[in-house]
């Protein structure tokens, strides 16, 4: 048996453990769970003794295997029931909110469980119109977005991940201005620790006669403005409420793309029973490969000098070109997203360059992402083993090698299960190209199999993977072999077996045509009719230039703050250093809700303390 690291309840880990182990087990069998299951699970062994008897044990029960189910319908809603009603009334209060920046609501995109997004417009520079995506907590005492901000800071200028938007650039805000609110500056990538759980702020009560600016007005909900007169509103006003905005960690800006989330698309092709043609999917996975970049590799995109919290970065085309490959466990910081799949992929425009033939396409929704350093407790692999939608599990989470382990994946370096990477990734985009090729749902449960993969110099050899479905079969014929084979190679079991970074940079490079379409090319012209189908918009008429994939000079690449100090002796010279040591020292100040500074500002607000005082005192 293996060794674990100290824990002080190990009890709790344990029946974290055997809990884990029924969900699972029921899931690989494509059953559904009950959390009422206590009775059953709490003599469950934990961990199992011996050793994982390996893949010939999976599936051996042939009544659990179920063909894929085709994609016949979209969705009906922009997300779940539960939580329609709590959505749209978090929206109202954000909408007067932004009145006071003059942003117009214009419709509501979607909601989840605890977050909500909707579509403002604005003037911006030059007064042309601006349109933002803006997202923010349902429930004003339990706040999730402070999380999904600290991401976004920490991809910012990838450009194949959604990138977060600041209001003060678009607004034109004067420094005097930004003055006037003092030290309220966000806190960057450095300053905050997304892996901490949240507070829970209904539990708290605040005691009287402490400070009157104490941290915890920022419980109060966004968009207490009901008695605010719009017709007042000054220009420095509304200035001052963007840069308020910026600096407010429970809203979240984004951009806005055009063509909206991947899922559409995909179904509207099912429906109408036409399948993508291979140089579209070919592109596609380019752009989803280089969001899986730029999520591995955080802060590697943005320049030295420049504080993304108060600037709007310049983005990049992500290549892993010149960067150090990651090890497992390694202990430089990457992000494993958890939630890749067509309805966090999003859609914008065509360009005369890299995205020609088929528009770009962005990795979006950073809700669960979670950081691993080699730092992480075995209480956070465990705990994080059901992140995100069951039928996006990967191998990592779903193993049966984890019911045979004893703590911390990372102590054991465990080849499959907990082995979360840049590869976790990979797998969950892979799932999304398995989609649009076989215009099905994603198979559940999943199906191990022996598949026979065609390597690069030409070898072959059979390995344990899921997707096979789409390798053989005659109906995806017209789809080119090489791509479903790099998609069945993504989706292999164990991690070590899937390709590298530079195998996939190597292999899209091949595929995609940059050049843009040539006329006397059928298969091209043929791709861009259907794209323009399907995007509801032609591609640009100009040829593209070729890319030359090379991180521009001056970016911060794999100089970040996690590296450990011999490593840091090979990527950055002494005045590299200091420039990331001034500009990853976070400002700690407290944060308060715009509104409640606004009030403080202008006085336009009735006191709201005796109400306040009711409310704190809930349970």
């Amino acid at each position: 048996m293996q060794k674990t690291e100290h824990m002080n309840n190990i009890e709790a880990f344990r029946d974290l453990q055997r809990q884990k182990q029924d969900y699972f087990a029921h899931h690989r069998r494509g059953e559904v769970w009950f959390a009422d299951r206590r009775d059953i699970w709490k003599d469950f062994p934990a961990p199992k003794p011996g050793v994982w008897p390996g893949f010939e044990m999976h599936y051996r029960n042939p009544a659990w295997l179920r063909k894929p189910e085709r994609i016949r319908f979209p969705w009906d809603e922009a997300g779940p029931s539960s939580t329609r009603q709590a959505a749209m009334e978090a929206d109202q209060r954000l909408a007067q909110t932004m009145a006071v920046a003059e942003f117009k609501s214009v419709k509501v995109l979607g909601w989840g469980g605890l977050g909500v997004a909707s579509l403002y417009e604005a003037v911006g520079k030059n007064n042309e119109k601006l349109k933002v995506v803006c997202k923010c907590d349902i429930y004003p005492h339990y706040p999730c977005i402070s999380r999904e901000i600290k991401c976004h800071l920490m991809t910012a200028g990838a450009k194949h991940v959604i990138q977060q938007l600041v209001l003060q650039g678009e607004g034109g805000v004067s420094a005097a201005n930004i003055a006037k609110l003092g030290d309220m500056a966000r806190q960057t990538a450095d300053g905050v620790n997304i892996n901490e759980p949240a507070e829970d702020r209904r539990k708290r009560r605040r005691r009287w006669g402490e400070d009157e600016d104490f941290e915890m007005i920022e419980a109060e909900p966004i968009g207490e403005f009901e008695e605010l007169d719009l017709n007042e509103i000054r220009e420095d006003m509304k200035q001052d409420a963007r840069k308020a905005l910026d600096a407010n960690q429970r809203v979240l800006f984004l951009q806005f793309m055009e063509r909206g989330r991947l899922d559409d698309h995909l179904c509207r092709a099912a429906m109408h029973k036409r399948p993508f043609p291979s140089l579209v999917l070919w592109q596609i996975f380019d752009c989803l490969f280089r969001g899986v970049i730029g999520l591995a590799y955080p802060e590697a995109f943005m320049p030295w000098d420049v504080d993304p919290s108060q600037v709007q970065i310049a983005e990049v085309t992500e290549t892993a070109r010149g960067l150090k490959p990651l090890a497992p466990y390694d202990e430089r910081p990457t992000l494993v997203h958890f939630d890749i799949d067509p309805l966090n992929v999003l859609v914008d425009k065509f360009d005369e360059h890299e995205h020609n033939l088929a528009p770009l396409v962005k990795i979006a929704d950073l809700g669960l992402v979670k950081v691993f350093n080699g730092k992480n407790t075995a209480f956070e692999y465990w705990r994080i083993r059901d992140n995100g939608k069951p039928q996006l599990y990967t191998p990592e989470q779903f193993s049966e090698e984890w019911d045979y382990l004893n703590g911390n994946p990372k102590t054991i370096n465990s080849e499959v299960a907990g082995n979360y990477n840049w590869w976790t990734n990979l797998y969950q985009i892979s799932i999304i190209m398995w989609q649009l090729v076989s215009l099905c749902f994603p198979e559940q449960p999943p199906r191990v199999e022996k598949i026979k993969i065609t390597h690069q110099d030409g070898t072959e050899s059979t390995e344990w993977g899921f997707g096979g479905f789409i390798l053989d079969d005659k109906r995806f014929g017209h789809i080119d072999r090489d791509l479903r084979e790099l998609i069945n190679q993504c989706m292999l079991y164990t991690p070590s077996k899937r390709p590298t970074m530079e195998q996939m940079e190597t292999i899209l490079e091949k595929k995609i045509k940059r050049q843009g379409v040539d006329p006397n090319d059928a298969e091209a012209v043929e791709a861009q009719k259907y794209c323009q189908w399907l995007f509801k918009m032609a591609p640009p008429p100009k040829s593209a230039e070729p890319k030359d994939y090379k991180l521009p000079e001056g970016l911060r690449g794999w100089t970040v703050g996690s590296v450990n100090n011999k490593g840091k002796g090979l990527l950055e010279t002494p005045e590299e250093a200091q420039r990331r040591r001034e500009l990853n020292r976070a400002a700690r100040t407290r944060r308060m809700n715009p509104g409640r500074i606004l009030a403080n500002k202008f006085s336009i607000v009735r006191e709201t303390r005796g109400i306040w005082r009711d409310y704190f005192q809930m349970d």
